[in-house]
């Protein structure tokens, strides 16, 4: 799996950032990320957090901006290397669960809606996130249709939510379970029922 976009930045320190405002963001929620916490996480005084950041918004949107990019890195590499349709849902929901394993700050960035109530732009970026994961799904579901493996008479777009679902379910119960289930395992299970109900 390849690194995280914003671990790349030119500025290591901002990706020191990043990493720390993701931890405490799973630890104490959104509303836990204040601007004294992370600088005491990070190491800095706090004027020298506005350096990198203007405000906490402007960390959550370069965020969001990151996971779109990492997104089409995941789908790209499954594209590429994965010609089997079915094999390649089966990646996706591995590559996602693996990244939200890595840094379930995220998760809570995406579902919680306490970080973009009121923001229209925000609530776009996640808007614009999920749209374009569901674009790509759409088409490894119906490429999958076209090789007579899954229903014929399958809604693509229902499909794709549902399987959006799993990736929503598994990680819930994860964190439910006090991550001492084996998520990969979860996640297998999951996705099994789902292709046995919708296989041709």
């Amino acid at each position: 799996m390849k690194k995280a976009v914003f671990f790349q930045t030119p500025e290591s320190r901002k990706g020191d950032i990043i990493t720390s405002a993701l931890k405490i963001i799973d630890q104490k929620g959104v509303k836990g990320l204040t601007v004294a916490r992370l600088a005491q996480e990070v190491g800095f005084v706090e004027s020298a957090l506005y350096r990198h950041f203007k405000s906490k918004r402007d960390l959550v949107s370069f965020i969001l901006d990151n996971i779109l990019q990492d997104a089409w890195n995941y789908l790209a590499e499954v594209e590429e290397k994965t010609e089997d349709s079915l094999e390649a849902l089966k990646q996706l929901i591995y590559l996602f669960l693996s990244f939200l394993e890595q840094f379930p700050g995220i998760f809570k960035i995406i579902y919680s809606d306490e970080i973009y109530l009121g923001d229209e732009e925000l609530q776009d970026k996640i808007d614009g996130i999920i749209s374009e994961i569901v674009v790509f799904l759409k088409k490894v579901i119906q490429k999958a249709i076209n090789q007579k493996k899954l229903k014929a008479d399958l809604d693509v777009t229902v499909a794709a939510m549902h399987f959006l679902g799993l990736i929503y379910t598994a990680f819930s119960y994860w964190t439910i379970k006090k991550r001492r289930v084996p998520l990969k395992k979860i996640s297998s299970e999951l996705l099994d029922q789902y292709l046995e109900g919708v296989k041709a």
